[in-house]
Protein backbone atom coordinates (compact mmCIF):
# COMPACT_ATOMS: atom_id res chain seq x y z
CA UNK A 1 0.00 0.00 0.00
CA UNK A 2 0.89 3.48 -0.77
CA UNK A 3 0.30 6.30 1.45
CA UNK A 4 -0.14 9.69 -0.89
CA UNK A 5 -0.85 11.72 2.75
CA UNK A 6 0.97 12.81 5.90
CA UNK A 7 -0.55 11.64 8.95
CA UNK A 8 -0.93 14.11 11.23
CA UNK A 9 -2.61 15.36 14.45
CA UNK A 10 -2.69 11.60 16.13
CA UNK A 11 -5.36 11.67 18.81
CA UNK A 12 -4.51 11.20 22.74
CA UNK A 13 -2.05 14.17 23.71
CA UNK A 14 0.74 12.98 20.44
CA UNK A 15 0.94 14.96 17.49
CA UNK A 16 3.39 14.16 14.38
CA UNK A 17 4.87 14.69 11.21
CA UNK A 18 5.39 11.76 8.96
CA UNK A 19 7.01 11.43 5.07
CA UNK A 20 6.84 8.33 2.66
CA UNK A 21 9.95 6.97 2.08
CA UNK A 22 10.15 3.81 0.05
CA UNK A 23 7.69 1.24 1.44
CA UNK A 24 7.82 2.55 5.04
CA UNK A 25 6.43 5.68 7.29
CA UNK A 26 8.97 7.58 9.03
CA UNK A 27 8.22 9.92 11.41
CA UNK A 28 10.38 13.32 10.69
CA UNK A 29 9.04 15.17 13.85
CA UNK A 30 7.07 14.54 16.88
CA UNK A 31 5.66 16.77 19.40
CA UNK A 32 4.65 14.99 22.62
CA UNK A 33 1.92 17.13 24.45
CA UNK A 34 2.33 17.06 28.47
CA UNK A 35 -0.76 16.69 30.37
CA UNK A 36 -0.54 17.77 33.99
CA UNK A 37 -2.27 15.60 36.71
CA UNK A 38 -4.00 17.28 39.60
CA UNK A 39 -1.63 19.56 41.93
CA UNK A 40 0.34 18.78 44.55
CA UNK A 41 -1.39 21.54 47.07
CA UNK A 42 -4.77 19.48 46.36
CA UNK A 43 -3.04 16.48 47.27
CA UNK A 44 -4.35 15.95 51.76
CA UNK A 45 -1.47 15.65 54.32
CA UNK A 46 -1.23 12.40 55.78
CA UNK A 47 -0.13 12.25 59.17
CA UNK A 48 2.94 9.77 60.62
CA UNK A 49 0.74 7.50 61.86
CA UNK A 50 -1.21 6.81 58.63
CA UNK A 51 2.56 6.93 57.20
CA UNK A 52 3.00 4.17 59.63
CA UNK A 53 0.44 2.22 58.70
CA UNK A 54 0.90 2.24 55.16
CA UNK A 55 4.51 1.08 55.70
CA UNK A 56 3.33 -1.89 57.71
CA UNK A 57 0.90 -2.80 55.00
CA UNK A 58 2.90 -2.85 52.47
CA UNK A 59 5.77 -4.59 54.48
CA UNK A 60 3.05 -7.72 54.90
CA UNK A 61 1.51 -7.66 51.77
CA UNK A 62 5.37 -7.90 50.39
CA UNK A 63 5.74 -10.79 52.98
CA UNK A 64 2.44 -12.61 51.55
CA UNK A 65 4.02 -11.72 48.17
CA UNK A 66 7.75 -13.83 48.88
CA UNK A 67 6.19 -16.23 51.05
CA UNK A 68 5.38 -17.98 47.41
CA UNK A 69 6.54 -17.52 44.10
CA UNK A 70 4.37 -16.59 41.14
CA UNK A 71 3.49 -19.99 39.77
CA UNK A 72 2.84 -21.50 43.15
CA UNK A 73 0.54 -18.35 44.15
CA UNK A 74 -0.89 -18.91 40.32
CA UNK A 75 -1.41 -22.89 41.39
CA UNK A 76 -3.01 -22.27 45.23
CA UNK A 77 -5.42 -19.95 43.18
CA UNK A 78 -6.40 -22.89 41.08
CA UNK A 79 -6.66 -25.26 43.30
CA UNK A 80 -8.89 -23.62 45.75
CA UNK A 81 -11.40 -22.83 42.95
CA UNK A 82 -11.17 -26.61 41.87
CA UNK A 83 -11.45 -28.29 45.62
CA UNK A 84 -13.95 -25.39 46.78
CA UNK A 85 -17.85 -25.99 45.26
CA UNK A 86 -18.54 -22.08 46.48
CA UNK A 87 -15.96 -20.95 44.42
CA UNK A 88 -16.78 -22.40 41.44
CA UNK A 89 -18.68 -20.62 38.85
CA UNK A 90 -20.77 -18.62 39.21
CA UNK A 91 -18.92 -18.19 42.43
CA UNK A 92 -20.80 -17.14 46.29
CA UNK A 93 -22.61 -13.88 46.32
CA UNK A 94 -20.36 -11.55 48.81
CA UNK A 95 -22.54 -8.62 49.36
CA UNK A 96 -19.76 -6.82 51.08
CA UNK A 97 -18.07 -6.69 47.47
CA UNK A 98 -21.63 -5.23 46.34
CA UNK A 99 -22.01 -2.26 48.68
CA UNK A 100 -20.68 1.01 46.30
CA UNK A 101 -22.56 -0.37 43.60
CA UNK A 102 -25.88 0.92 42.43
CA UNK A 103 -29.02 -0.74 42.78
CA UNK A 104 -30.84 -1.14 39.54
CA UNK A 105 -29.73 -0.97 35.89
CA UNK A 106 -29.86 2.47 33.91
CA UNK A 107 -30.90 0.16 30.79
CA UNK A 108 -32.44 -3.17 29.86
CA UNK A 109 -28.73 -4.47 29.10
CA UNK A 110 -25.92 -4.54 31.52
CA UNK A 111 -23.16 -5.51 32.83
CA UNK A 112 -23.47 -7.88 35.78
CA UNK A 113 -20.40 -6.50 37.71
CA UNK A 114 -21.41 -3.49 37.86
CA UNK A 115 -24.29 -2.86 39.43
CA UNK A 116 -25.46 -5.18 42.52
CA UNK A 117 -26.88 -8.80 42.32
CA UNK A 118 -30.79 -8.45 41.01
CA UNK A 119 -33.31 -10.53 41.98
CA UNK A 120 -36.17 -11.97 40.21
CA UNK A 121 -39.61 -13.97 40.57
CA UNK A 122 -39.60 -16.96 39.59
CA UNK A 123 -41.71 -16.57 36.87
CA UNK A 124 -39.34 -13.52 35.45
CA UNK A 125 -36.52 -16.23 36.03
CA UNK A 126 -38.40 -18.99 33.72
CA UNK A 127 -39.40 -16.18 30.58
CA UNK A 128 -35.74 -15.61 30.50
CA UNK A 129 -34.72 -19.04 30.51
CA UNK A 130 -37.43 -20.00 27.78
CA UNK A 131 -36.05 -17.22 25.80
CA UNK A 132 -32.91 -18.34 25.82
CA UNK A 133 -34.05 -21.99 25.26
CA UNK A 134 -36.18 -20.99 22.21
CA UNK A 135 -35.65 -23.04 19.07
CA UNK A 136 -34.23 -20.31 17.43
CA UNK A 137 -31.26 -20.54 20.46
CA UNK A 138 -30.77 -23.01 22.34
CA UNK A 139 -34.10 -25.61 21.53
CA UNK A 140 -34.65 -26.97 24.37
CA UNK A 141 -37.60 -26.23 26.04
CA UNK A 142 -38.05 -28.72 28.34
CA UNK A 143 -34.81 -28.59 29.59
CA UNK A 144 -34.57 -29.53 33.58
CA UNK A 145 -34.48 -26.75 36.20
CA UNK A 146 -31.55 -27.01 38.39
CA UNK A 147 -31.65 -24.97 41.97
CA UNK A 148 -28.48 -23.84 43.60
CA UNK A 149 -28.91 -23.02 47.03
CA UNK A 150 -25.96 -21.06 49.07
CA UNK A 151 -26.10 -22.21 52.22
CA UNK A 152 -24.37 -20.46 55.76
CA UNK A 153 -23.46 -23.49 57.42
CA UNK A 154 -22.79 -21.91 60.68
CA UNK A 155 -24.07 -23.06 64.11
CA UNK A 156 -24.62 -22.03 68.00
CA UNK A 157 -20.89 -23.76 68.29
CA UNK A 158 -17.95 -21.94 66.60
CA UNK A 159 -16.34 -25.58 65.93
CA UNK A 160 -19.34 -27.09 64.61
CA UNK A 161 -21.05 -27.75 61.01
CA UNK A 162 -23.99 -28.26 59.62
CA UNK A 163 -22.86 -31.14 57.81
CA UNK A 164 -23.60 -32.78 54.67
CA UNK A 165 -26.37 -34.65 53.70
CA UNK A 166 -28.67 -36.48 50.52
CA UNK A 167 -31.98 -36.41 50.93
CA UNK A 168 -35.55 -37.15 49.16
CA UNK A 169 -38.01 -33.86 49.41
CA UNK A 170 -41.56 -35.13 48.47
CA UNK A 171 -43.08 -31.88 45.86
CA UNK A 172 -46.31 -31.26 45.16
CA UNK A 173 -45.66 -31.64 41.26
CA UNK A 174 -43.36 -34.31 40.58
CA UNK A 175 -42.06 -34.77 36.51
CA UNK A 176 -39.86 -37.19 34.60
CA UNK A 177 -36.51 -36.59 36.07
CA UNK A 178 -34.64 -39.68 33.31
CA UNK A 179 -33.00 -41.11 36.80
CA UNK A 180 -32.94 -44.75 37.47
CA UNK A 181 -33.33 -45.10 41.27
CA UNK A 182 -33.40 -48.46 43.14
CA UNK A 183 -35.23 -49.13 46.13
CA UNK A 184 -34.78 -51.37 48.93
CA UNK A 185 -37.67 -52.52 51.30
CA UNK A 186 -38.05 -53.94 54.16
CA UNK A 187 -41.33 -55.68 55.42
CA UNK A 188 -42.46 -58.32 57.34
CA UNK A 189 -46.20 -59.44 55.77
CA UNK A 190 -45.30 -61.27 52.59
CA UNK A 191 -48.13 -59.32 50.92
CA UNK A 192 -46.68 -55.99 51.90
CA UNK A 193 -43.71 -57.41 50.58
CA UNK A 194 -45.41 -57.64 47.04
CA UNK A 195 -47.17 -54.63 47.05
CA UNK A 196 -43.82 -52.94 47.53
CA UNK A 197 -42.31 -54.75 44.28
CA UNK A 198 -45.67 -53.53 42.26
CA UNK A 199 -45.26 -50.27 43.56
CA UNK A 200 -41.71 -50.01 41.84
CA UNK A 201 -39.21 -51.60 44.76
CA UNK A 202 -36.56 -53.72 43.35
CA UNK A 203 -36.78 -55.92 45.90
CA UNK A 204 -38.46 -56.57 49.28
CA UNK A 205 -37.25 -58.65 52.18
CA UNK A 206 -38.00 -59.40 55.87
CA UNK A 207 -36.73 -59.85 59.39
CA UNK A 208 -35.06 -63.00 57.87
CA UNK A 209 -32.85 -61.39 55.34
CA UNK A 210 -31.08 -58.75 58.41
CA UNK A 211 -28.70 -61.17 59.63
CA UNK A 212 -27.43 -62.40 56.11
CA UNK A 213 -27.17 -58.48 55.23
CA UNK A 214 -24.73 -58.09 58.44
CA UNK A 215 -22.52 -61.07 57.23
CA UNK A 216 -21.95 -59.81 53.83
CA UNK A 217 -23.89 -62.28 52.14
CA UNK A 218 -26.84 -60.32 50.73
CA UNK A 219 -25.40 -57.27 48.94
CA UNK A 220 -26.90 -53.88 49.71
CA UNK A 221 -24.80 -51.93 47.55
CA UNK A 222 -26.75 -51.63 44.56
CA UNK A 223 -29.73 -49.65 46.21
CA UNK A 224 -29.86 -46.14 46.35
CA UNK A 225 -32.40 -45.99 48.54
CA UNK A 226 -34.11 -47.88 51.72
CA UNK A 227 -37.28 -47.86 53.43
CA UNK A 228 -39.39 -49.59 56.03
CA UNK A 229 -42.61 -50.55 57.18
CA UNK A 230 -43.12 -49.60 60.89
CA UNK A 231 -43.05 -53.74 62.06
CA UNK A 232 -39.33 -53.65 60.99
CA UNK A 233 -38.50 -50.92 62.98
CA UNK A 234 -36.56 -52.95 66.06
CA UNK A 235 -34.88 -55.46 63.15
CA UNK A 236 -33.04 -53.02 61.14
CA UNK A 237 -31.28 -51.32 63.91
CA UNK A 238 -28.55 -53.19 63.44
CA UNK A 239 -28.25 -51.80 59.96
CA UNK A 240 -27.59 -48.35 60.73
CA UNK A 241 -24.03 -48.74 60.47
CA UNK A 242 -24.33 -50.45 57.22
CA UNK A 243 -27.04 -48.31 55.22
CA UNK A 244 -25.28 -44.99 56.87
CA UNK A 245 -27.62 -42.25 55.30
CA UNK A 246 -29.34 -44.73 53.46
CA UNK A 247 -30.88 -46.01 56.84
CA UNK A 248 -34.91 -45.45 56.75
CA UNK A 249 -36.53 -42.97 59.05
CA UNK A 250 -39.02 -40.80 60.31
CA UNK A 251 -37.08 -37.75 59.26
CA UNK A 252 -36.00 -39.08 55.60
CA UNK A 253 -39.42 -40.22 55.19
CA UNK A 254 -38.35 -43.66 55.10
CA UNK A 255 -40.24 -44.92 57.53
CA UNK A 256 -43.94 -45.61 58.13
CA UNK A 257 -46.60 -47.44 57.36
CA UNK A 258 -47.80 -46.57 53.90
CA UNK A 259 -45.12 -48.24 52.40
CA UNK A 260 -46.44 -47.26 48.81
CA UNK A 261 -46.31 -44.03 49.23
CA UNK A 262 -43.03 -44.09 50.25
CA UNK A 263 -41.90 -45.83 47.34
CA UNK A 264 -43.52 -43.51 45.58
CA UNK A 265 -42.07 -40.30 47.00
CA UNK A 266 -38.51 -41.99 46.70
CA UNK A 267 -39.36 -42.82 42.86
CA UNK A 268 -40.58 -39.10 42.49
CA UNK A 269 -39.48 -36.81 44.53
CA UNK A 270 -36.19 -34.31 44.23
CA UNK A 271 -33.14 -35.83 45.55
CA UNK A 272 -31.55 -32.48 47.94
CA UNK A 273 -27.61 -32.82 47.88
CA UNK A 274 -26.44 -30.64 50.94
CA UNK A 275 -22.68 -30.41 50.85
CA UNK A 276 -20.32 -28.40 52.72
CA UNK A 277 -17.27 -26.87 51.33
CA UNK A 278 -14.14 -28.39 52.40
CA UNK A 279 -12.35 -25.44 51.58
CA UNK A 280 -14.55 -23.21 53.34
CA UNK A 281 -16.40 -25.02 55.98
CA UNK A 282 -19.21 -21.74 57.28
CA UNK A 283 -20.05 -22.20 53.32
CA UNK A 284 -22.00 -24.74 51.58
CA UNK A 285 -24.07 -25.92 48.75
CA UNK A 286 -27.44 -27.37 48.02
CA UNK A 287 -27.95 -28.89 44.63
CA UNK A 288 -31.76 -30.38 43.30
CA UNK A 289 -33.29 -30.75 40.06
CA UNK A 290 -36.75 -28.85 41.03
CA UNK A 291 -38.62 -29.12 37.76
CA UNK A 292 -38.89 -29.24 33.96
CA UNK A 293 -38.68 -25.50 31.60
CA UNK A 294 -42.45 -26.74 29.98
CA UNK A 295 -44.05 -26.74 33.48
CA UNK A 296 -46.04 -23.81 34.43
CA UNK A 297 -44.87 -20.69 36.37
CA UNK A 298 -47.04 -22.04 39.40
CA UNK A 299 -45.98 -25.56 39.26
CA UNK A 300 -42.17 -24.88 39.17
CA UNK A 301 -42.91 -22.34 42.15
CA UNK A 302 -44.63 -24.56 44.59
CA UNK A 303 -41.70 -27.30 43.86
CA UNK A 304 -39.11 -24.58 44.77
CA UNK A 305 -40.79 -23.13 47.95
CA UNK A 306 -41.15 -27.34 49.32
CA UNK A 307 -37.40 -27.72 48.70
CA UNK A 308 -36.50 -24.19 49.78
CA UNK A 309 -38.30 -25.30 53.16
CA UNK A 310 -36.40 -28.93 53.64
CA UNK A 311 -33.27 -27.31 53.25
CA UNK A 312 -34.05 -24.87 55.83
CA UNK A 313 -34.68 -27.65 58.38
CA UNK A 314 -31.48 -28.59 58.78
CA UNK A 315 -30.61 -25.08 60.66
CA UNK A 316 -32.29 -23.54 63.16
CA UNK A 317 -34.12 -20.47 61.72
CA UNK A 318 -32.97 -18.05 65.33
CA UNK A 319 -29.74 -18.03 63.75
CA UNK A 320 -30.72 -15.83 60.86
CA UNK A 321 -31.13 -17.29 56.71
CA UNK A 322 -29.91 -20.30 55.93
CA UNK A 323 -29.49 -19.00 52.60
CA UNK A 324 -27.43 -16.60 51.16
CA UNK A 325 -28.67 -16.65 47.75
CA UNK A 326 -30.47 -18.79 45.33
CA UNK A 327 -29.89 -19.21 41.57
CA UNK A 328 -32.27 -20.87 38.95
CA UNK A 329 -30.50 -22.63 36.35
CA UNK A 330 -30.78 -25.05 33.52
CA UNK A 331 -29.03 -28.30 33.07
CA UNK A 332 -26.99 -28.15 30.78
CA UNK A 333 -26.00 -24.61 30.84
CA UNK A 334 -24.44 -22.01 32.93
CA UNK A 335 -26.97 -18.76 32.58
CA UNK A 336 -28.12 -18.26 35.83
CA UNK A 337 -30.78 -15.66 37.46
CA UNK A 338 -31.09 -15.03 41.29
CA UNK A 339 -34.57 -15.75 42.55
CA UNK A 340 -36.09 -13.86 45.52
CA UNK A 341 -37.07 -16.93 48.45
CA UNK A 342 -37.76 -14.98 51.21
CA UNK A 343 -41.48 -15.69 51.26
CA UNK A 344 -40.65 -19.37 51.68
CA UNK A 345 -37.89 -19.26 54.43
CA UNK A 346 -38.90 -19.82 58.02
CA UNK A 347 -39.77 -17.10 60.43
CA UNK A 348 -38.39 -17.92 63.88
CA UNK A 349 -40.83 -17.50 66.97
CA UNK A 350 -40.34 -15.17 69.91
CA UNK A 351 -39.68 -18.31 71.81
CA UNK A 352 -37.05 -20.13 69.69
CA UNK A 353 -35.06 -16.65 69.76
CA UNK A 354 -35.34 -16.17 74.22
CA UNK A 355 -34.16 -19.99 73.99
CA UNK A 356 -30.75 -18.92 72.06
CA UNK A 357 -29.98 -15.82 73.83
CA UNK A 358 -30.64 -17.81 77.23
CA UNK A 359 -28.16 -19.99 75.89
CA UNK A 360 -25.68 -17.63 74.78
CA UNK A 361 -26.05 -15.59 77.92
CA UNK A 362 -25.29 -18.87 79.66
CA UNK A 363 -22.27 -19.77 77.80
CA UNK A 364 -20.83 -15.93 78.19
CA UNK A 365 -21.40 -16.40 81.78
CA UNK A 366 -19.24 -19.52 81.71
CA UNK A 367 -16.47 -17.95 80.05
CA UNK A 368 -16.30 -14.92 82.27
CA UNK A 369 -16.27 -17.21 85.80
CA UNK A 370 -13.51 -19.30 83.79
CA UNK A 371 -11.74 -16.00 83.27
CA UNK A 372 -12.23 -14.92 87.08
CA UNK A 373 -11.00 -18.31 88.15
CA UNK A 374 -7.84 -18.25 85.99
CA UNK A 375 -6.54 -14.75 87.01
CA UNK A 376 -7.30 -15.07 91.07
CA UNK A 377 -4.70 -18.60 89.77
CA UNK A 378 -2.42 -16.68 88.69
CA UNK A 379 -2.37 -14.46 91.50
CA UNK A 380 -2.39 -16.65 93.47
CA UNK A 381 0.83 -18.40 91.96
CA UNK A 382 2.71 -14.90 91.83
CA UNK A 383 1.68 -14.88 95.63
CA UNK A 384 3.72 -17.43 96.31
CA UNK A 385 6.43 -17.32 93.76
CA UNK A 386 7.00 -13.58 95.44
CA UNK A 387 6.80 -15.42 99.47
Amino acid sequence: FRMLSALRNWSGGLGRTTAFTGDLLVPTSSEIINVRGRKRALKQTITRQQKLERRLKREEREAARKQFSFMERINIRRMKSLLSPSQQYPGRLNREDEAALPEQPLTNVFIRSHVKSQFYSVAQALAMHRELQHPSIYNNPKAPLRLRLELNMTTERQTKMVGSSDEIVPVPYPFSHNEKRTILAFANDLKLQEVAVETGAEISVGQDMIKKIIKGQFRIDDYDFCVAHQDMATHILPLRGILKTRFPTRINGGLGTDLPQMIEMFKNGVKLNIKADPVYPIWGLCDAVVGRLNMSDAEVEANIAAVVAAACTHRSAALGPFINRALLMTVPGEEHYAINVDAWMPVPSEEELEKLERRRNKKGKKKEEKKIDDDDDGEAEKAAASA
